[in-house]
């Protein structure tokens, strides 16, 4: 569709100067736009070249390299926001398992000459488990009876260390609305969890015991109100029992 297009760039390596995590691959984007996205994004990026230039200063070259940049720009810009939400929200133990397959996916494909993330091999004894981190080798930690389990979890710090329950889930018409799970951290920094707590999807920390009874309040008064909304929607409907 877009074979008849002049192309223009790369004609340069944007980003790649994060001082607390350095650079591992260079992505090429190209992106096919209108001329009023061209100019808006000219627009953007120039507003930002100070006070000394013109719109009639600009060379060809100029204009191309700043559609460019700014294009760049808000691309890791955004990326920058959303890894300070989720370090602001954290993440629930499903969802950080996913997260550690998806860092792992990202090493085979960015990194084809590194080694994947290895894999947990867990040897269970009486009440314990033995697992491998990065930072202390080889440990064995208490394990609570309806822990799931740890096959599959990517090797990481002590800290890391986690444990998950059997998810239990609100499900309708094959969609999950809800999870929560049994989580507990026992050896987290960042978040300390000194006893287990319920880890609800899309929380952004787990509940006591309490907390959780009042989430199911509020669930049952949620439920009263669907019930509201259906007979409201039976009389809409000219129903009549």
């Amino acid at each position: 569709m877009n074979e008849h297009l002049p192309v223009f760039g790369p004609f340069e390596v944007q980003g790649g100067v994060d001082e607390l995590e350095p650079a591992v691959a260079v992505v090429r984007v190209a992106f096919a736009l209108t001329r009023t996205q061209l100019v808006t994004a000219l627009s953007m990026s120039f507003a930002g070249l100070g006070a000394d230039r013109t719109p009639e200063s600009l060379t060809d070259d100029e204009v191309r390299r700043e559609v460019e940049g700014h294009l760049a720009a808000e691309a890791i810009i955004e990326l920058d926001h959303q890894m300070e939400r989720d370090e602001q929200r954290g993440f629930t133990p499903e969802q950080q398992r996913a997260i550690d397959v998806l860092a792992a996916a990202v090493d085979r494909a960015f990194s084809p000459d590194s080694e994947p993330l290895p894999l947990q091999e867990p040897r269970r004894g009486e009440g314990t488990v033995t697992l491998q981190t990065e930072d202390r080798g080889e440990v064995t930690v208490p394990e609570p009876e309806w822990c799931v389990g740890h096959e599959g979890d990517s090797v990481g710090h002590f800290t890391d260390i986690g444990h998950a329950g059997e998810p239990v889930a609100l499900e309708f018409d094959g969609r999950q609305l809800m999870v929560a799970r049994l989580s507990w951290g026992p050896f987290s920094e960042l978040r300390p969890e000194p006893y287990p707590v319920v880890d609800v999807d899309e929380l952004p920390a787990g509940l006591d015991p309490q907390e959780t009874r009042e989430l199911a309040a509020r669930v049952g008064l949620y439920v009263g109100e669907l019930y509201r909304l259906a007979n409201e929607a039976d009389r809409l409907r000219g129903y009549r029992r």
